[in-house]
């Protein structure tokens, strides 16, 4: 499912309440809100759901096939899924 076919599913399931372009600003708002708190190094959790988060890399060099590498420090980000929703799935699965 991707995000236009989200907020079609959301607007329908809110029936008159909001339309499809109120559904997308929310949205819209709610993903830049997430990605300037990872830009900020905070981690956003939806309990029961899922967390996001940074992790600093910290600097590697070395030396291989001849020649001298390295990486410089990045931080990276960290998707964990909540374990109430990985049981969740997991009886999904059972037959």
């Amino acid at each position: 499912m991707n995000k236009k076919e989200i907020i079609t599913v959301v607007a329908n399931k809110l029936t008159s309440q909001v339309d499809k372009k109120e559904v997308q600003s929310v949205i819209d708002t709610l993903l830049e809100t997430i990605k300037e708190s990872l830009q900020n190094n905070e981690r956003v959790s939806f309990k029961g759901f899922l967390s996001f988060e940074t992790r600093l890399i910290q600097e590697k060099s070395g030396h291989s096939f001849g020649k001298d590498w390295s990486i410089a420090s990045r931080y990276v980000p960290k998707v964990k899924f909540s374990k109430s929703f990985k049981d969740m799935l997991a009886l999904n699965t059972k037959g």
